[in-house]
């Protein structure tokens, strides 16, 4: 079995080694390995390189993107590149916890072919759960929780899709569009394997929110979903990250 990792890269120079490092202080067993950094920047090849060890670079390519394409096109770029069974995505500035591949792959071995884990923001204890189940594509927009940097999948679920140039919740309408393949077969590990970064995301909830709008509209999800959907994500959104973290 061959894992590939799509690291899309812009700026976070000084983030770059340590996501890499996570990659490979997983146990990784009987995995063949390839670490793709998809370098949507100005930063040079040789420069990204001199954050990562010797290890690290033996495992790894960078591609350079024509033009910049935004962190969807710089997945792109990585899965079209890519020769893994499975494909896992990992932000240049968040890292993940040893354990993660492992548990992962145990699920591919079981039938899976959609895989997130739980996930923290930086070194709180307030845990984020993916979605115990998705019975049907509309529970992506209703149950969340899906971190980008937790997800892995199958080559044979990836297909030909791809990221839609989106700024926000470009992730969110990929994995729609993934759930309603004949080859979806989700299962979540709930424990915590990925310690997202929260330095680089956008303050502007409201404008988040625009784009998942965007996101139901482009997908043709009825009004109705619509409004559920996006009362839902309002909720979740206070509680994740303002409520829960009263109580840790």
């Amino acid at each position: 079995m061959k894992l590939s990792v799509i690291i899309p890269f812009y700026n976070e120079i000084d983030l770059i080694g340590r996501a890499v490092d996570s990659v490979l202080t997983n146990s990784i067993p009987a995995v063949d390995l390839e670490i793709i950094i998809c370098n949507d920047g100005v930063i040079s090849e040789d420069a990204v390189r001199s954050k990562l060890g010797a290890a690290a670079c033996k495992f790894t390519k960078i591609i350079r993107n024509v033009g910049a394409k935004g962190p969807g096109g710089a997945r792109n770029s990585g899965l079209d590149v890519s020769v893994g069974d499975c494909m896992a995505f990992l932000d240049a500035d968040d890292a993940w916890l040893p354990g993660k591949v492992e548990a992962q792959v145990a699920a591919f071995r079981s039938g899976a072919t959609f895989v997130p884990t739980a996930y923290r923001f930086n070194k709180n204890q307030a845990v984020i759960q993916p979605p115990v189940s998705i019975d049907q594509a509309l529970d992506i927009f209703l149950s969340r929780g899906i971190g980008t940097s937790t997800v892995m999948i199958s080559r044979n679920l990836l297909s030909d899709l791809r990221f839609k140039d989106i700024r926000f919740a470009q992730d969110t309408d990929f994995w729609y569009r993934l759930a309603h393949s004949p080859h979806f077969r989700y299962a979540a590990v709930q424990a915590c394997y990925v310690e997202y970064n929260t330095g680089g995301s956008t303050k502007n909830k409201w404008e988040q929110l625009q784009y998942l709008h965007k996101v139901l509209r482009i997908n043709d999800v009825p009004w109705q979903h619509q409004v559920r959907v996006l009362s839902s994500y309002v909720l979740t959104g206070v509680y994740n990250h303002y409520i829960k973290r009263l109580f840790v």
